[in-house]
Formats: C-alpha cells, sequence, structure tokens
C-alpha cells in the first residue's frame, strides 16, 4: 500500500461539520422567531428557539438523559421557576408529576443541569438569571455527592481519597444560550461578574453568533495550556488565577458544537443521589404520625 494511500486512511476528520445540521436547524428556528415576533406574537416568539434547543440536546444525548422543559422541586416541595431546558438523569425517576398541559415537575435529585434560552439579548436577563439560580440555591435542598463517593452501577462505595478537588460530585451546571447577541455589550454584565458570587453566575453563556463566555485559568494560559474551569463555584471570586473571557468563535457550528462537548463533559464526571420518593410521598399527601392507627391496638 503506497504511503498516499495509508495517509489517506488516516486523514484528520472534521467534526465540527457534524454540526452543520443541527446549526441550520437553530438558524430557522431563529429566523421563526423573528417573523413570529414581527407579526405581533410577542410572547409565543421565543418558544420556537426553545424547542429547537431541546431537541438538539434530545437527538445528541444518550437515552440515559431526560431532556424536559419545567420546574425543579425538592422533598420539602419547595419549587423553582419554569425552567426552558433541564437535563435530568432518566433512570433516577426525573419526574415526579406531569399536569394535563405537560409541564413537569422534576425531582432536585435528579438534575444534572439547566439553561435559559433567549432568542436575542437583552442586558436584564443576567439579572433575571442570577436571580433564579440565587433562590435555587436559598429554597432548594439536596444532598451534596461526597468527593470520595464512587459510582459504581448504581451503586457506591466511600474512598478513603476523595477522586475530585470539588466539594462534591453533584454541582447544579446551568447555563444561558441566546440566538442572536447582535445586542450584547461587556458594560451589561461587567459588574455582575465583579461583585456577585461566581456560584450564582451561569456556567457558560452561549452567544450563538459570536462565541462562549467562559472562566479559564490565566497563568496555564500564559502557558500556551487553554483550560476552561467548567465550576466557577468552587473558585473564590478574583481568583488571581481565574478570569471570564469571551472565547471567539465565527462559526455558529463550533460554538453549538463546542457548548455540546462542555455539557457532555459535566454529564461525563456528575454523580447524582436517587431521590427518595418515600420522602416525596409523606410531603405530598401530608402523611405525619397524627394520621396512623396501629393495628394491635383494635
Amino acid at each position: 500500500m503506497s504511503d498516499s494511500k495509508k495517509d489517506k486512511d488516516f486523514r484528520k476528520l472534521s467534526i465540527d461539520t457534524f454540526f452543520n445540521f443541527e446549526a441550520d436547524g437553530i438558524d430557522i428556528a431563529q429566523n421563526q422567531v423573528k417573523l413570529i415576533h414581527n407579526s405581533g406574537d410577542i410572547p409565543s416568539s421565543g418558544s420556537q428557539l426553545e424547542v429547537a434547543i431541546r431537541n438538539f440536546f434530545k437527538r445528541k444525548l444518550p437515552v440515559k438523559y431526560y431532556i424536559s422543559n419545567g420546574h425543579i422541586i425538592d422533598t420539602t416541595l419547595s419549587t423553582s421557576p419554569q425552567l426552558d431546558l433541564i437535563i435530568a438523569d432518566n433512570f433516577r425517576t426525573p419526574i415526579l408529576y406531569k399536569t394535563f398541559d405537560d409541564t413537569e415537575y422534576l425531582t432536585y435529585e435528579s438534575i444534572y443541569s439547566y439553561a435559559e434560552i433567549k432568542s436575542s439579548w437583552n442586558k436584564k436577563y443576567i439579572d433575571d438569571f442570577v436571580t433564579t439560580k440565587e433562590r435555587i440555591y436559598k429554597f432548594l435542598v439536596r444532598e451534596n455527592i461526597s468527593p470520595n463517593f464512587l459510582d459504581a452501577g448504581g451503586k457506591g462505595i466511600m474512598l478513603n481519597v476523595p477522586t475530585t478537588s470539588n466539594e462534591y460530585k453533584n454541582p447544579l451546571f446551568s447555563f444561558m444560550f441566546i440566538g442572536d447577541s447582535s445586542a450584547f455589550s461587556f458594560e451589561h454584565i461587567k459588574e455582575y461578574y465583579q461583585n456577585t458570587n461566581w456560584k450564582f453566575l451561569p456556567n457558560i453563556i452561549c452567544l450563538y453568533d459570536k462565541g462562549l463566555i467562559v472562566n479559564i485559568n490565566k497563568s496555564e494560559l500564559e502557558n500556551k495550556i487553554f483550560k476552561i474551569n467548567l465550576y466557577p463555584e468552587f473558585l473564590s471570586n478574583n481568583q488571581g488565577d481565574s478570569v471570564w473571557i469571551l472565547l471567539k468563535i465565527d462559526k455558529k457550528r463550533s460554538t453549538l458544537g463546542t457548548l455540546y462537548y462542555m455539557v457532555l463533559e459535566h454529564l461525563n464526571t456528575c454523580v447524582l443521589g436517587s431521590p427518595n420518593m418515600l420522602e416525596y410521598m409523606q410531603k405530598i399527601f401530608e402523611i405525619n404520625p397524627d394520621n396512623i392507627d396501629f393495628i394491635n391496638e383494635f
């Protein structure tokens, strides 16, 4: 076999082009948003893009993940606002209840990630996002998974050493997806990124037509190593080596693919707990020691 034939067999694959089809579909949805908006039906215009992004993740992710929009609920029955995209573990009973209008309430223990999806940028969106995330942390509770816990096929064991430097293994990953960022300005978010606890900021802001805002390690970048910090919540604000940057990308397909692989990395490394359905049951139906009778007393 000639050397040229061998080279062809092992040529470099342009994987980013594989996202062309999905990017085209999202562009169509984005154009529909503009048409519906211009027709005056403003409330329903944004839903076209939300559906397109949810369908993208449904098609790309393995069946072990459940894609939804709805509310996160914990065992105290505290409930989040409606969220545009929720990624949950499909094997851990993610849906607690589904209403007749298909609104879904998903158990907090089974949630990997959530996102807010907007067809175009408005500076109020960062404030809305931070407010929602602050309220989720304040009002919703789930047990943190120990860094010493090792998942093993649905069960697990506790090691005597941690397997991650993070404080826990089940961080709630959140991001924003902005279809049209032509109105975006760094001035709109600068104050939030300077003064807000990083745990309340989006892990990523995806500006679909511009790139992604992510947290990176600055000192490693100076050594020509590009390292994204997926979990800024485990870092201190203004920590010298950690800075927020816009990763500029000139192709929408590449922006979409980069977002996908970062979300996938989170899904691969996050270890969730399991919802205790009996605990949910007791709160939902108000089962307590005051409404029981002992059989042997009759």
